[in-house]
């Protein structure tokens, strides 16, 4: 265009002028007279090289985000970029006060100050403080999107399309879905599914190369509402989120059209159409695992009953009524129930005892009613009012026709589990088929999250988190503790189970691996989704003689990939949504997934009746 050409010739003196810093320059508002490039005003780095300066820019308006963002997106015609490929062509201008009449396609003058808006995390090149728009023409067709066809080699890369229409024809994973239905958000990978540093590589430098390349891959995708309330609807969905269209981790989304922003931390591309979808399958079936013997070990997600006859809500934790318990219940039951285990450890079960109405009774009371057997399941019973003093506790359950348990449960509440960590459960059971015995060991450490950390707790970031130092001292104490034999002879076959809050590569499983306990399982596995990306937070280490007698291990991804709305809570659904999202299955019965173990437990040695007596009284005076 010529008036484009005018604007080249004398691009330098303009330049110059706002080198100077010229605050008070006015621009004449005539259509087509010199602009100034937006590539030029963008330049070649994460910030404008102009702040602060004046300019003026005519240019296509490729998106309005006036009711949500505060201001519309303008990008440079073919014809008018500066073929750098490191300068973006595409621009925010925000917009105050009365909100003008404008479309995409429309052709604008805008005259202003250049910005960067935003946080120092992640700023965006804007023209603020307008003093002047002006719809000049309109164009038959959009200025060409920049064509995304693999990962940038920096998260940086994504800078120079900031602004500016963005395609992304190929293939991309959903790697994070928590922020759907609450704003209009998810995030994508353009290299697969995306594994937590630590799960993968060694805390430190390797962890994070790991992060870097996470990071590169990713792009958010939003609607540009920045909606304080759920949005109704998500325009470029092809379809809304419901049991039908999950929208589950794995999926795969492609045909994605948008623009590119850079705000609250992250690049995200406002998609402008909707998207093609290929759903994840949903795990509808238990895994089988091979054995004689089934362990299933799962975190709960706070299962607390109030007073366990519908009343004493809410409770600090778990359900706020009486009627989503009923809820959690019943997805909690699904997904016990299809795993058919012969024992389940569980943790995040509320610590109230092992009376009649506590949590693990009703949890076995229930259990039993979905078998249609009175006594199917029973609890193991800690020889005390409860289990430490934290208001969650760990549990166990067993089918007492399978597994019969041998000698009293024991654990350990002194440091560092008086605190944090919560104290582990052991018991000692025996096959009921061959007399073989092994000790399950139920955990549950201390979590990632940074709330009063402080000295050593604090996060080093070396990808561990927050209370790395205490997970580690809890691992050391539980090696030392099972060292000591408490829960009686087993023959030193020992099963860790539960949540141990760390990763396979973090310090404190990489410590009870160095004190003979090693991952029941080499494969690539995870058990939770945490920002973007997956990893195994819920553990089975097994002792090397009962590593012999493992037959099969699995993770049933019923949790982890799914939405958080389509759980028991009630107030977390959109308007109208709950009818669409809950069902009484096991999907989003907790956040994380069970890990499912299969067993086959050798024939206890031949003894004398006089030896088998003695072993009886070592179980029954451990420690407790």
């Amino acid at each position: 265009m010529l008036r484009k050409m005018l604007a080249i010739a004398v691009s330098f003196a303009l330049a110059a002028c706002h080198r100077g810093g010229d605050q008070s320059g006015i621009d004449s508002g005539i259509c087509g007279s010199p602009a100034d490039l937006i590539s030029s005003i963008q330049g070649a780095s994460l910030t404008s090289p102009r702040v602060a300066q004046t300019a003026t820019v005519e240019a296509v308006v490729v998106g309005v985000y006036t009711q949500g963002l505060g201001g519309i997106f303008l990008q440079e015609e073919q014809a008018d970029r500066d073929g750098d490929p490191m300068t973006s062509e595409g621009l925010f201008v925000q917009i105050e006060g009365a909100k003008p009449n404008v479309a995409v396609g429309d052709v604008v003058r805008v005259h202003g100050r250049i910005a960067e808006v935003g946080d120092e995390r992640a700023s965006l090149t804007a023209l603020v403080d307008l003093n002047q728009l002006r719809v000049c023409d309109k164009v038959d067709e959009l200025p060409q999107a920049a064509l995304i066809e693999e990962a940038p080699l920096m998260a940086e890369d994504w800078e120079a399309f900031e602004g500016m229409r963005v395609a992304i024809d190929s293939a991309t994973t959903v790697i994070a879905n928590e922020s759907l239905l609450r704003r209009g958000e998810l995030v994508v990978s353009l290299m697969g599914r995306q594994f937590q540093p630590t799960e993968v590589a060694l805390p430190g430098s390797d962890a994070a190369t790991i992060a870097a390349d996470n990071l590169r891959s990713r792009i958010t995708l939003d609607d540009g509402s920045v909606a304080a309330e759920p949005p109704e609807r998500i325009e470029w969905l092809p379809r809304q989120p419901s049991v039908d269209h999950t929208y589950r981790i794995g999926s795969e989304l492609s045909a994605i059209v948008g623009v590119l922003d850079q705000r609250d931390g992250r690049y995200r591309l406002h998609v402008s159409e909707p998207v093609n979808v290929r759903h994840a399958e949903r795990p509808e079936s238990a895994p089988n695992v091979a054995g004689t013997l089934k362990l299933a070990a799962m975190n709960v997600m706070n299962y607390f009953n109030g007073d366990g006859k519908g009343g004493d809500f809410p409770t600090s934790r778990g359900a706020e009524n009486a009627d989503e318990l009923t809820r959690q219940r019943a997805k909690l039951m699904s997904a016990l129930k299809a795993m058919d285990a012969d024992i389940y450890a569980l943790s995040e079960v509320e610590n109230d005892g092992y009376e009649r109405r506590a949590a693990i009774e009703e949890l076995a009371f229930r259990l039993n009613q979905s078998r249609g057997r009175r006594g199917e399941y029973d609890y193991v019973r800690f020889p005390a009012a409860q289990l430490g003093s934290d208001e969650i506790s760990v549990a166990l359950l067993y089918r007492p026709r399978k597994v019969k348990p041998i000698g009293s449960a024991v654990s350990i509440t002194e440091p560092p589990f008086d605190y944090g960590s919560r104290p582990p459960l052991a018991q000692t059971f025996e096959d009921a088929t061959n007399g073989g015995r092994f000790t399950v060991v139920v955990n549950h450490f201390k979590s990632k999250s940074c709330q009063n950390a402080e000295g050593a707790n604090r996060d080093r970031g070396d990808g561990q988190g927050c209370y790395n130092a205490v997970r580690v001292d809890a691992a050391r104490a539980l090696a030392s503790w099972l060292a000591s034999n408490p829960a009686g002879d087993t023959g030193g076959d020992v099963l860790i189970v539960g949540d141990l809050n760390a990763y396979t590569k973090e310090d404190p499983i990489r410590l009870l691996g160095e004190s003979g306990y090693l991952p029941a399982d080499d494969e690539l596995a995870y058990s939770f989704n945490w920002g973007g990306a997956a990893g195994r937070l819920d553990h089975v280490l097994a002792s090397a003689g009962l590593r012999t007698q493992l037959r099969g291990v699995a993770h049933w991804h019923i949790n982890a990939d799914e939405l958080p709305e389509f759980d028991y809570n009630k107030d977390n659904k959109p308007r109208g949504g709950d009818a669409r999202l809950f069902r009484s299955d096991p999907f989003r019965s907790a956040d994380h997934d069970p890990v499912i173990v299969g067993l086959a437990i050798a024939a206890e040695p031949e003894t004398s009746e006089s030896a088998t007596d003695e072993t009886k009284n070592s179980s029954a005076s451990v420690q407790q």
